[in-house]
């Protein structure tokens, strides 16, 4: 039987949800910054882990008081949009959201108008990602790239130089993907690949749910143009790959309906690994996507002008590869067993079509699918001497990965909390139409709330964070403390490597506004148990 937990009087809902974020937050923010501590996680019946990733810590913390839990998870929300759309500033994001929710408490509780303050917090947060625009860098050395990795790899110059040699390798649009090594030490190989720039179809084929991916080795993989919607369409493929024991990727225009009914079924309740991949592009680009893509994992092209249907596959039309990674919106498939011979005459093939077209954007498409065919993809071998010891690299190595991405994608700032911080000064002296208004105690929230990472990561270096903030404040434009090193003079953050890509700045900031500003405008909870 359900019952109901009311929470009737707004003042105690409030002190319930502080009280849970601040729980959370505390955990979290110990792993902040250079100087940051490890966190022991440990389940029942399973290996504690050691971490200092943020997100990964805040997916551990369940409360036990439904309604300090209720805040809790909202605020979490902020870590995870967070890691999902920028994949680094996670820890950022959380600290910023308890900032914001505990300084709007005492307007609250003198009765100000939590609508008005949200418009105020929500004015304050724009014009900073528009101040924070301003310092940005565009991201053009292998150096940035390794700095933005270790930074964001806590400080591992061994995982930020891997990263960056592996883009040096394959080229910033290149794709790199992780796997598990046999060894102690983490290496790096380029290996053939094919990726595309499309992904899962449905979120119930994730089988990481920490990255948000599906992964599989060894899988095969049916390749076709026409649009599955019926189980019989597929169910002879479908017995075919349990018999054989591998998981099987379709990669077809469009699946839906019972087909992709049955297929997530399957793979929720265990029954077999199989999971459905959505074709790239439109038309006759998809068309020729997906032939080359045949070519690489040595599958036969199942067309609707070849004449050969769904249900004349056998296991021998299938492809093969040594593994496959699927995002949202991407797909990695390393180590294609399609014929050397055969790749190698298509990429010929392909060349050949460049002397018969005078249309650029013909040509750049033809490269495109020709690169795509011929350069290798990088794979970082994570080793380690235990099992904890690679999980807790492997994180750091993702964390990394998605750092550079975004830095790659919308540039870099001065890092080390710093650009947050200048942008608001700059917004201190900016007229956002607030003056006299319950607004601006919502504006200068986030002004003050802005400061909280800095102030964190002092905190866990064990220094003096209003002494390091004041000093900050008054500091020029891109200089500030690195406090990895025992020095007490301020340096330029640019030269030594203390960055941080302006896409996750942005994003913990709007994230964690977007957070907070949920539960300042909730005046009563409603839990059932």
């Amino acid at each position: 039987m359900t019952t109901k937990n009311y929470l009737s009087t707004k003042e105690g809902l409030n002190q319930k949800i502080v009280e849970g974020v601040n729980k959370l937050a505390d955990n979290v923010a110990a792993t902040m910054g250079p100087r940051g501590r490890n966190v022991i996680l440990h389940a029942p019946n399973q290996n504690p882990i050691i971490t200092k990733d943020g997100v990964t810590v805040a997916r551990f913390v369940d409360l036990e008081d439904p309604f300090e839990n209720a805040g809790a998870q909202i605020i979490k929300q902020a870590s995870e949009e967070t890691n999902s759309g920028a994949g680094d500033g996670t820890t950022t994001a959380m600290v910023l959201a308890r900032a914001i929710l505990v300084g709007a408490q005492k307007h609250l509780v003198a009765g100000h108008s939590p609508v008005e303050l949200k418009r105020g917090i929500d004015k304050a947060a724009e014009a900073i990602v528009e101040n924070l625009k301003l310092g940005v860098r565009k991201v053009t050395r292998l150096e940035d790239i390794e700095d933005i990795a270790t930074i964001s790899a806590n400080g591992d110059e061994t995982i930020g130089k891997l990263i960056s040699t592996a883009i040096d390798l394959i080229g910033k649009d290149g794709s790199i993907t992780i796997e598990e090594s046999r060894s102690l030490e983490t290496s790096l190989d380029v290996v053939e690949g094919f990726r595309f720039d499309s992904g899962f179809a449905a979120n119930a084929f994730i089988s990481d749910e920490r990255r948000g991916v599906m992964k599989y080795d060894n899988p095969l993989f049916l390749v076709t143009d026409e649009k599955i919607e019926f189980v019989d369409d597929i169910i002879k493929v479908l017995e075919i790959a349990a018999r054989d024991g591998r998981p099987l990727i379709v990669i077809a225009e469009d699946i839906e309906g019972q087909a992709l009914a049955a297929m997530i079924m399957n793979s929720v309740r265990g029954t077999m690994k199989v999971a459905a991949v959505k074709a790239p592009r439109y038309g006759e680009e998809r068309r020729n996507i997906l032939e080359d893509l045949s070519v690489s994992v040595g599958a036969t092209f199942v067309s609707r002008s070849s004449g050969m249907q769904l249900k004349d596959v056998k296991l021998q039309h299938l492809g093969n590869a040594k593994t496959i990674e699927c995002t949202k919106t991407s797909t990695t498939i390393v180590g294609g067993k399609g014929d050397d011979e055969e790749v190698e005459k298509r990429i010929e093939s392909l060349k050949s079509l460049f002397g018969q077209t005078d249309n650029m954007h013909e040509c750049e498409r033809l490269q495109e699918r020709i690169t795509r065919l011929a350069s290798g993809i990088a794979v970082i071998n994570i080793g380690g001497a235990t099992e904890i010891e690679m999980i807790e690299r492997k994180h750091r190595i993702e964390d990394a990965l998605e750092a550079v991405k975004s830095a790659q994608q919308e540039g870099m700032v001065v890092g080390g909390g710093v650009a947050i911080i200048k942008a608001a000064q700059k917004v201190e002296k900016e007229d956002l139409c607030v003056a006299g208004s319950e607004q601006s105690y919502g504006v200068d929230i986030v002004l003050r709330a802005v400061e909280s990472p800095l102030r964190q990561m002092v905190e866990n270096a064990g220094g003096m964070p209003d002494v390091v903030l004041s000093l900050s404040r008054e500091l020029e434009e891109g200089m500030g403390f690195d406090l990895t090193s025992c020095e007490n003079d301020p340096v330029d953050l640019f030269e030594r490597g203390i960055i941080d890509p302006l896409k996750v700045v942005r994003t913990a900031l709007q994230n964690a506004v977007s957070a907070a500003g949920t539960l300042i405008t909730s005046s009563h909870a409603i839990i059932s148990k």
